[in-house]
């Protein structure tokens, strides 16, 4: 997560993540696994090689990557996060930093990882070139974002905000937005990837009630707690039922390789 330092949109993404880091871990966290998995698995990873993870949040894409002796680092802005991956994922390193100004010397990893936080960036291109700059020649990108934008929730949610008087402006990478920032930034033998068949899985409606208070969404607090709890209701209400029988809120996935050429 991150943004320019005096930047109150940064700010307020930031603290709403630090604050609700609890909400995140127990319901947002559990299904970005599956999303950590994949980009490890992409990433190639090797036996001993030094491994960055931006916007590590939770440490998710750190516990994923924590094995064959590798070395580990994990990057967040939001210090509520970093304080459950520290809890969690006792073998890597977190650093409290902003990750499109990281705190390491050029081509320090071999390998950089991003498990759905590119998105929050307000200068995607200037923050992949900064994860180039600490890359190893050679070293290779792995990443997830949301998408593509029609496998999203979106069309399920968009018409019971409006009902609400909400009007909400979300900007989702497209593949080949993604693919040009990688490009703009330096980064050679880009491929994207699009996998529209992933979901966050909720328990029920208090896990949907945590979901709804976590992360960029702490912002509908901003409303008077009947107008949210009435708002929270009909989002539930529209949210399908997967085939185990678990809410299933849409939610595709981008995935970006590239190498340092």
């Amino acid at each position: 997560m991150t943004g320019p330092a005096g930047s109150t949109g940064w700010r307020r993404v930031v603290a709403g993540f630090s604050d609700t880091a609890d909400n995140y871990a127990a319901s947002m966290a559990p299904s970005l696994r599956t999303m950590a998995v994949a980009v490890v698995q992409r990433a190639q990873l090797k036996v001993g090689e030094r491994i960055l993870d931006a916007g590590t949040g939770t440490g998710i894409g750190a516990s994923a990557a924590l094995t064959a002796g590798r070395e580990v680092i994990g990057v967040d802005a939001a210090p509520g996060m970093l304080a459950i991956a520290r809890r969690e994922v006792p073998g890597a390193r977190f650093v409290e930093a902003d990750f499109a100004a990281l705190p390491f010397p050029a081509g320090s990893f071999h390998v950089v990882i991003s498990v759905h936080a590119l998105h929050f960036a307000e200068d995607p291109t200037a923050v992949l070139a900064e994860w180039r700059r600490v890359a190893t020649a050679g070293g290779r990108l792995s990443l997830s974002v949301p998408g593509p934008r029609a496998a999203l929730s979106l069309k399920l949610y968009n018409p019971v905000y409006r009902r609400h008087g909400i009007r909400r402006r979300i900007e989702i990478p497209t593949a080949r937005k993604l693919s040009t920032w990688a490009r703009a930034a330096g980064w050679g033998q880009v491929r994207v990837t699009a996998d529209p068949t992933t979901v966050i899985r909720l328990a029920g409606p208090d896990s949907f009630a945590i979901w709804m208070r976590s992360g960029s969404r702490s912002d509908n607090r901003s409303l008077s707690p009947e107008r949210f709890a009435a708002l929270e209701n009909d989002l539930l209400a529209a949210t399908p039922i997967g085939p185990d029988g678990l809410l299933h809120i849409p939610f595709g996935t981008l995935y970006l390789t590239a190498r340092n050429l």
